[in-house]
């Protein structure tokens, strides 16, 4: 191949590389995301037998702490207040670890990947019905206090009081009268964002969020009302979120107060239970479209007092959630009888589609990285250059390699929890891509000193790159499909959008110094003669 050649591959990998991922990466946000149907929903009606109504609570309480992973909660003394009445259990909040999507799931009890809330950028109502849509129509008033407005526009009309708060305020203190309160503080939050879930501002953040909870639990009467905390997720050490790591992914709920069985013991749940445990605690019908089949329902019978609940409710409860069973196991089936109405099965097959599609992506990958071995092979073969084909192959991964490596390494993790901001995910991939790809290049020409072979395996990066941005809507769907994957194949095309077009920018210098300077000297001497 000649340099004018090896120059016009470059070029039009330069545009593939840039324009791919980019395109993907400026558009992932508004794919995220399905609020208006979600993925999978099975509707099931339900409602109390009329003799079998509980006692409700005088004051009930969701207390929110935004960003409070397990550890963390773990050494406040408002959990020790809420053990001693009631109990306290470890919660996996799923994946993505992320603040709308989990709102939606501790609202509803439908998990993230059926919930089609993915990601914190989506305004729009979402279609599956709330633990507060059911408070509202059973004539109990729902006040909120927040720092943002994200769960009235996930839920519209819903609550009776919202109002949304500065950061420096008492959040707990400013709950409005109602027969439900939600109140959810964001600085634990905020604060893990800037400084990360070791720093002494974060240990601070904590610390307040106990004295003000804790002000609030002893203004409680436990014998007539009730106090639910959760929280949405964790926070890494250095700050993010998003993935599936143990101190960001797992929180701590606590249930205290009437109709709660104590017990001193740390538990298990799933973030997908809180909606319901509110429910049989208050005497409200199941959210219609919750987790039921593969769950940990059976805990909100552990969680409830059997001495505070008269038989024929506890009993009722128990059918409604054999009946919500059965008609998840009936739907399942019908959309994949190879489930057997299992949905734990319904996931895996759909996984399996998933690495099923992604052989397309090894395959495209392999006629990138055949069509380099080739173009190398025939340059050695015109006595254009040395063996340099096998070179060429190791380049690339070890560039790959060593692009991954720097990721962990700097930033703890390839997912969202090693980012702590867009702003901090967009300073941190860009210096990173120009400085190792600048690196790399440095490297390259200092051992082969070959103009088209730079160049060649430069246009391998780029087009590797094009192909796996655009590999994630072809196996996933342009709108993520079900369901959501892994937190490494969730976070790429946010990468991929800021590293491509770094290694773009260098190898347009690459182009301009050791394609285009070349040919115009040549021009000149054409010229001159």
């Amino acid at each position: 191949m000649t340099v004018r050649q090896c120059l016009v591959l470059l070029l039009a990998c330069c545009a593939l590389g840039l324009g791919v991922p980019l395109l993907l990466g400026v558009t992932y946000s508004a794919r995220l995301s399905s609020h208006d149907t979600g993925f999978f929903a099975v509707h099931v009606d339900d409602a109390i037998a009329a003799d079998a109504q509980p006692r409700r609570p005088r004051r009930s309480v969701l207390v929110v702490i935004d960003g409070l992973g397990h550890e963390a909660a773990k050494t406040m003394g408002a959990i020790a207040l809420l053990r001693e009445h009631g109990q306290c259990r470890k919660t996996a909040v799923g994946v993505p670890s992320m603040s709308r999507p989990v709102y939606a799931t501790i609202s509803t009890g439908l998990e993230q990947d059926r919930t089609g809330a993915r990601g914190n950028d989506d305004e729009a109502p979402l279609f599956a019905q709330s633990i507060w849509q059911r408070a509202r129509a059973a004539g109990m008033s729902v006040a909120v206090v927040s720092e943002l407005t994200w769960w009235e526009e996930l839920f519209p009309g819903a609550f009776t009081h919202y109002d949304v708060l500065p950061l420096d305020a008492d959040y707990f203190t400013a709950l409005p009268p109602a027969d439900l309160q939600l109140v959810h503080p964001l600085y634990v939050d905020e604060v893990g964002h800037e400084f990360g879930a070791a720093s002494p501002e974060y240990a601070e953040a904590v610390a307040r969020a106990d004295r003000e909870l804790g002000d609030l639990l002893r203004g409680l009467d436990f014998a007539q009302d009730l106090v639910v905390l959760t929280a949405d997720h964790g926070h890494s050490a250095r700050g993010g979120h998003g993935g599936a790591q143990e101190p960001i992914a797992n929180v701590m709920t606590c249930h205290a107060g009437l109709g709660v069985r104590r017990d001193p013991d740390y538990g298990h749940l799933r973030i997908t239970t809180v909606a319901p445990s509110l429910a049989l605690l208050l005497g409200l019908p199941f959210p219609a479209h919750m987790r039921a089949g593969d769950d940990d329902l059976d805990a909100l019978f552990a969680i409830a007092d059997p001495a505070a609940f008269s038989p024929a409710y506890l009993e009722d409860r128990r059918a409604a959630v054999e009946r919500f069973r059965r008609a998840n196991e009936d739907a399942v089936r019908a959309w994949l009888p190879d489930s057997a109405g299992n949905w734990d099965a319904f996931y895996e097959l759909y996984r399996q589609r998933h690495r099923s599609g992604a052989r397309v992506l090894v395959a495209a990958l392999a006629l990138v990285f055949l069509l380099q071995l080739w173009l190398h092979r025939r340059r050695e073969q015109q006595g254009e250059a040395r063996s340099a084909a096998l070179f060429g192959l190791g380049f690339v991964a070890v560039f790959g390699a060593v692009t991954y490596a720097l990721q962990v390494g700097l930033r703890g993790s390839f997912d969202l929890s090693s980012v702590a901001g867009r702003a901090d995910l967009i300073g941190f991939t860009l210096t990173m891509g120009f400085g190792w790809t600048t690196l790399a290049v440095v490297v390259h020409w200092l051992v082969r000193r070959d103009r088209c072979a730079l160049m060649l395996d430069l246009s391998a990066i780029l087009a590797a790159g094009a192909v796996l941005s655009a590999a994630h809507p072809l196996v996933l769907g342009w709108r993520l499909g079900f369901p959501v994957p892994s937190p490494t194949v969730y976070f790429f095309p946010y990468f991929a959008a800021l590293m491509f077009p770094a290694v773009t920018g260098v190898a347009v210098v690459v182009a301009a110094l050791v394609g285009l300077r070349p040919l115009r000297r040549r021009s000149d001497m054409i010229a001159r003669t």
